[in-house]
């Protein structure tokens, strides 16, 4: 299934290139089902976690008699947020270059000046408002400058109707500096304490190199891949980096992820759900890995648009990770608009998240004890009140409104609202596609 990353087209936007978009470069419908279409949508959005969005990708697809199908698919995407990140994609895909297997490409490039970072281990640091990008007193106490570069290619086959395996490899480089942002102190920020205090160790401060070799099983039953009504979708990868730049990161990683679709009488009502589990099962990662969770979308730690919505992108950070989004989908809408098929959606939803293993928790409990004065409570009450405060479930709910257009292309716009003050005020995306 093709993804976007987090922003998409208003929907208003949408309705007046859709008709433009099933044309081919010639502007010919016909040309287009036989081969190639070439589809530039511009794209302006907001998600409260990165702020107002501009920018556009580009579709180009061959179809070679397979409409709506296609043989070969090629997206370009750039992005640019108000909050000041940017992002740029290329992606190609195809179930037709190699005879038999489905093969995926994809280099894309983030640079985010005020990337949010919480502390390893989501609740063992309160969340205070007044520190988080408060431009009028200078304070990004929960920032720090992230860039990555990340090339994949990805293989996937047949093992029998339902079940397909899948092979990747994944390249990253990171860039990490401290808070370097005009207008913001630079030395008042978590990253410079966790620095200071050398829970971020001087070979990970500034980024680095990774390199990863995924394989996994896919079980998939939805009678539809991007708005399903019933069926199942259920995938196990086990991921390992090798160390091969000699500085003593290597790991192992195994995720698991289950969807299931129930329709409630009819096909107006779905209820959907999904059940998550990601962990580091052997080995030691950087710092900068750590957010990185292996499910379809591009993600931060767990809260956003992708996981917990409702909640601060990246709030939860830890070594291991289980979460669940339950939602209920009610059509509303059923409709012809310029000879495509449209349905509106209304989807109110619950999502609950947790740490299971922290993260150097023993270092940061005992440089966080000593550093934080203290010593009127004893260390074993400190830290059993850290370990609490890491592994509580975090919890968000809300609803969601959803086009599908010709079940192939869902603008979506969800409000979130987390049950813990410390995990933000709310949340607000603009995106394409089911959250799953």
């Amino acid at each position: 299934m093709w993804h976007h990353r987090l922003s998409a087209p208003l929907a208003t936007l949408l309705m007046a290139v859709m008709p433009l978009a099933a044309l081919g470069a010639d502007g010919d419908l016909s040309t287009a089902k036989q081969g190639w279409s070439v589809n530039p949508v511009p794209a302006m959005a907001y998600d409260s976690d990165f702020g107002l969005m501009a920018g556009g990708f580009l579709d180009i697809n061959y179809y070679g008699g397979l409409y709506p199908r296609y043989k070969h698919r090629i997206c370009l995407e750039a992005l640019t947020y108000s909050k000041h990140a940017s992002f740029f994609m290329l992606h190609y895909d195809s179930r037709y270059l190699i005879p038999g297997l489905r093969t995926s490409a994809k280099l894309y490039y983030d640079n985010n000046p005020l990337y949010c970072f919480y502390g390893f281990n989501g609740a063992v640091h309160d969340f205070d408002r007044s520190l988080h990008i408060n431009r009028k007193d200078g304070i990004a106490y929960y920032c720090y400058d992230r860039k990555f570069m990340n090339g994949r290619f990805e293989l996937e086959g047949s093992l029998t109707s339902h079940l397909d395996w899948t092979a990747k490899l994944s390249y990253w480089h990171y860039w990490i500096r401290e808070l370097n942002w005009e207008g913001y102190d630079h030395s008042n920020t978590l990253m410079r304490k966790y620095r200071t205090l050398e829970l971020i160790a001087d070979d990970e401060k500034d980024g680095g190199n990774l390199f990863e070799i995924q394989a996994g099983l896919k079980y998939d039953t939805r009678d539809i891949e991007s708005a399903p009504t019933r069926g199942i979708y259920a995938d196990f990868i086990a991921s390992y980096a090798p160390d091969l730049w000699n500085t003593g990161y290597d790991f192992v990683k195994l995720s698991a992820r289950f969807r299931h679709y129930l329709s409630l009488g009819s096909e107006r009502t779905v209820l959907a759900y999904s059940l998550a589990y990601q962990g580091t099962v052997a080995g030691n990662q950087p710092f900068w890995s750590l957010p990185y969770i292996m499910h379809f979308k591009p993600s931060d730690g767990l809260g956003g648009a992708t996981t917990l919505r409702g909640i601060l992108y990246n709030r939860l950070t830890g070594d291991d990770y289980m979460w669940t989004n339950i939602e209920l989908r009610k059509r509303i809408l059923d409709m012809n608009f310029l000879g495509r098929r449209i349905f509106g959606i209304v989807t109110p939803f619950f999502d609950a998240g947790t740490i299971l293993q922290p993260f150097r928790f023993d270092e940061q409990t005992q440089k966080l004890y000593a550093a934080d004065n203290v010593s009127a409570v004893s260390y074993d009450r400190y830290r059993s009140t850290m370990l609490k405060k890491a592994r509580e479930i975090h919890m968000s709910c809300g609803i969601g409104a959803q086009l599908i257009i010709d079940y192939n292309f869902i603008p979506s716009v969800t409000i979130g609202i987390p049950f813990d003050k410390r995990d933000g005020d709310y949340g607000l995306y603009m995106t394409l596609d089911y959250i799953f």
